[in-house]
């Protein structure tokens, strides 16, 4: 059964200080045109037609220079930490305990999906979906300020990887069945890191428009 409880009030933290060296361009790939905008321009249009946000509950994690148009940009308290250490800076900046983290370049994030994990964050640390052999999904994932403690305490001994901390914390995992509810086809987690991913991400979108999968 779908859950019916409210969901809390939340941000959004999108990171954005990833290189785009994989997808060959000396540019930032947020910026690559993509639906009539560009992709993080997509990204953070997707995620406004969530209820409860606005501009000003979206956080920004990346460079300021590269992001100057966006109203709170915050950079790396730990730089060249990877996603761990942006996760660390967007939960420090925020006003709100709960915050959804997605990377800039997952421009298909199923927003009934995030409704429904938000209503699933009481007495949780983190809300994370998890499909096919386990596979967990940090970067489409809740995460409540409790995490703040042990995030900290591994980037300063340089334990990098999200997961780490996973063992420390109390997770919700959201199943395979439980996602496929507000998307079948998971493209919540489809990003975008080759020139391949991108004509990929045209191709997908193309089909949601016909289908609105």
């Amino acid at each position: 059964m779908i859950s019916e409880k409210k969901p809390f009030p939340i941000s959004v933290i999108v990171l954005a200080g990833g290189k785009s060296s994989r997808i060959g361009l000396d540019k930032d790939k947020g910026y690559l045109p993509f639906r009539g905008s560009s992709l993080i321009g997509q990204v953070i249009l997707n995620i406004l037609s969530l209820k409860t946000i606005t501009e000003h509950d979206i956080i920004i994690v990346g460079p300021k220079d590269r992001f100057v148009q966006y109203k709170n940009i915050v950079e790396d308290y730990f730089p060249q930490k990877g996603p761990l250490g942006g996760i660390y800076s967007g939960l420090q900046y925020s006003k709100t305990f709960y915050n959804l983290i997605i990377g800039y370049d997952m421009p298909f994030v199923e927003v009934n999906l995030i409704e429904y994990m938000t209503g699933l964050m009481e007495g949780y640390d983190i809300v994370i979906p998890t499909h096919g052999q386990g596979l967990l999904e940090p970067l489409c994932a809740i995460y409540s300020k409790n995490c703040l403690s042990i995030i900290e305490q591994n980037l300063k001994k340089n334990v990098l990887a999200v997961r780490s901390t996973f063992p420390f914390l109390n997770i919700r995992k959201i199943t395979e069945k439980e996602i496929r509810k507000f998307d079948p086809e998971l493209c919540s987690f489809f990003n975008i890191n080759f020139r391949n991913d991108f004509k990929e991400a045209e191709r997908l979108a193309l089909i949601r428009r016909k289908k609105k999968c």
